[in-house]
């Protein structure tokens, strides 16, 4: 039986891989002009594209004009400025410079003398003028009775007055029934024990008699 051919790759691997192609990486889709249809929509964009750039370029194109007039305007001034200002020798600028710090001095020396203590003629002949006698300011006849003459105010009516009233008026109410009720309830045990009987086994009338004394008085104040 005749043996398989083998292929050229499968016998040497190293060289299959140095002969194929790199694989390039596909790019993403880019939405814009070019993948664009044909039409107005793309004609508007490569429009506004192209103006974008025109537009950016002109800037810096008259930025530049602009920064070169400033360069050219400057050095013009500069030198008609030394042109017209002449150059002062060095002596000079030394005796201004002795005279400033001369002027300097007088200047100190002038605020280090003592300010004087004589007043002015004027101000000297207003103090020693007499002082004038002052009119006695005419004093308010006092009342002979300060109760008349005031205003007597009413006192402020609070705005929870009527509420303070009823809660005072139902106080005592309440405390005027507990004090009913304490009575009856201190009667009622004194006359169960005015009730009891004696040793004998007769009943105690002085002793009823009095808690049913206690009992009219109560009625009687009451009413």
């Amino acid at each position: 039986m005749a043996t398989k051919r083998t292929r050229s790759f499968d016998a040497n691997p190293a060289e299959m891989r140095t002969t194929e192609a790199p694989v390039k990486k596909r790019k993403g889709f880019s939405v814009g002009p070019a993948n664009l249809p044909d039409g107005t929509y793309r004609r508007k964009i490569q429009l506004a594209n192209y103006k974008k750039k025109k537009n950016s370029a002109q800037k810096i194109k008259s930025d530049l004009i602009q920064k070169a007039k400033v360069k050219k305007a400057y050095a013009k001034v500069k030198a008609e400025q030394l042109v017209t200002t002449p150059r002062r020798p060095t002596y000079a600028v030394a005796e201004e410079d002795d005279g400033n710090e001369k002027d300097k001095g007088d200047d100190k020396s002038l605020q280090a003398e003592p300010a004087t203590l004589d007043l002015h003629p004027d101000r000297q002949a207003m103090l020693d003028e007499p002082e004038p006698e002052r009119t006695p300011k005419p004093e308010r006849a006092q009342r002979h009775d300060g109760d008349q003459g005031r205003r007597v105010r009413k006192p402020k009516r609070s705005a929870f007055s009527k509420e303070m009233e009823i809660a005072e008026k139902r106080r005592q109410e309440a405390e005027k029934r507990r004090e009913e009720r304490e009575f009856k309830q201190k009667n009622r045990e004194a006359m169960t024990r005015a009730r009891r009987p004696d040793r004998n086994g007769k009943r105690r009338l002085g002793r009823e008699s009095k808690v049913l004394l206690d009992r009219v008085q109560r009625m009687v104040g009451q009413a």
